[in-house]
């Protein structure tokens, strides 16, 4: 669009702000004509994403992807009920994806699929050229991550928006500025954690080499706000954790039900972070506090309180899966992929968190970035072609 902003500015001004200027001066324009859009996987997540997506008359549902026959009669009813015409659907074997790479009439994607597919079916949609939405993480697998950034490297104008809803809402967007311009001082401390009730998800969820774990496929909202507000990888990691709590007799859950580690971040910043699924009614929530020589912030709270003086709240409307996926289509309407709130940057960034945690877990033992880095031989298993 031509906006000439370089990436020093960029990063001052804010993504998450520069983006909603953007979104919103492109809407002033004339309605065009609408942006072809094909989900690829409608379980929970995806038909959650396609109601949203339903929401927006500038964007037509031309086919949908699921190898769950419910699934995918369920999605394309609701497609039809809505918007009056059925969109096509495939369902023919775990690659019939690849169809909507190649199709003309597609001009971008949603992707909902269980994590291990993720790597796979992101680097193809870049290699195809198509604009996508995907669910995180971005991958889970350290190999996987190299993978998707060499891919990137020879696709940069491929409009890449990761599932980190958070990032729409712009009062917790100016609060990051807010911490980034020094508001709470040099970074000391952070105080994250997130307790889930007692229970299984079942399913793909329960196997390690599906979902990558905890720290893979739910934990990476956190991390994804650590990159934004540090826009730094930590140097190392050191966790402890138990399994086989949950559902002890079932052979196929390996999943952690509950770790806690420590991140030390570059120039002294040391997170403590904390998530499991064992906590009673009463016991439950989330943390995202960050301390600092000057004050605190509470991320998720979109709030500032300085040591001296009054609480600084957030400023912009709120936002989260509606406004991240608006915020998707006027990017690759505007063919801007730094547009986006949270591209395949904060991806890659979140995912690097996680398997520093989950090696460290593994080896019972302190972990640094670098050896985490190395260990890039593995991919996830996919089913034969």
């Amino acid at each position: 669009m031509g906006h000439g902003w370089t990436r020093r500015e960029f990063l001052q001004v804010g993504s998450a702000g520069l983006a909603l200027g953007l979104s919103a001066a492109l809407r002033a324009q004339e309605a065009p004509k609408p942006l072809r859009c094909a989900f690829i996987g409608v379980g929970g997540r995806g038909t959650a994403l396609l109601r949203s997506v339903l929401e927006f008359p500038d964007v037509e549902v031309v086919a949908i992807c699921d190898i769950t026959p419910p699934n995918l009669e369920r999605a394309c009813e609701l497609v039809e009920k809505q918007r009056g015409r059925r969109p096509e659907a495939l369902g023919e074997g775990p690659y019939h994806y690849r169809e909507l790479l190649r199709r003309k009439d597609v001009d971008c994607l949603v992707i909902a699929t269980p994590c291990h597919w993720h790597a796979i079916m992101y680097v193809e949609a870049l290699q195809a050229g198509k604009h996508f939405y995907g669910e995180k993480p971005l991958a889970i697998t350290a190999g996987e991550v190299k993978w998707l950034l060499r891919t990137r490297e020879k696709h940069p104008d491929v409009v890449v928006q990761l599932g980190f809803q958070w990032g729409a809402h712009q009062g917790r967007a100016d609060v990051v500025r807010r911490i980034r311009e020094g508001t709470i001082g040099d970074l000391l401390e952070g105080r994250f954690h997130r307790y889930n009730s007692w229970g299984s998800l079942g399913r793909w969820f329960d196997e390690r080499k599906l979902s990558g774990d905890w720290m893979l496929e739910q934990a990476v909202h956190e991390f994804n706000l650590l990159w934004w507000v540090t826009q730094a990888h930590p140097v190392a990691a050191y966790a402890v954790g138990r399994r086989g709590i949950i559902q002890p007799d079932n052979p196929k859950r390996d999943v952690t039900d509950y770790y806690t580690t420590i991140l030390e971040y570059p120039n002294g910043l040391i997170v403590h972070y904390s998530h499991g699924w064992i906590s009673p009614p009463g016991f439950t929530g989330m943390s995202t506090q960050l301390i600092g020589t000057k004050g605190a912030a509470d991320i998720l709270g979109c709030f500032i309180q300085p040591r001296q003086g009054e609480r600084i709240v957030g400023e912009g409307p709120a936002g989260d899966t509606r406004e991240h996926l608006r915020n998707f289509f006027d990017a690759v309407r505007a063919r801007n992929p730094k547009m986006v709130y949270c591209g395949l940057e904060n991806g890659v960034a979140a995912s690097y968190v996680g398997l520093l945690i989950r090696k460290s877990l593994d080896e019972g033992r302190r972990v640094t970035f670098e050896e985490m880095m190395a260990d890039d031989k593995e991919m996830s298993p996919l089913p034969p072609e």
